[in-house]
């Protein structure tokens, strides 16, 4: 795969083959193993009876 850099200013950008790109744009798309497990664990989180709190304790906690 031929790639380029080309920077217009401070601005960089990346010339790639139109195949390349449509590969990557249907990737994009796609879930990864890894990332279903990550949603099944979240609902599983979510469906367990549990103490939770409201999304401004968990901010205030986090410094945000």
């Amino acid at each position: 795969m031929t790639v380029q850099i080309v920077k217009l200013g401070k601005t960089e950008f990346v010339l790639l083959p139109k195949k390349e790109f449509t590969r990557l744009q249907r990737r994009a798309g796609e879930l990864t193993e890894q990332d279903l497990g990550d949603i099944a664990g979240s609902k599983r989180r979510l469906a367990s009876p549990g103490r939770s709190i409201p999304l401004f304790q968990a901010q205030k906690r986090l410094g945000l």
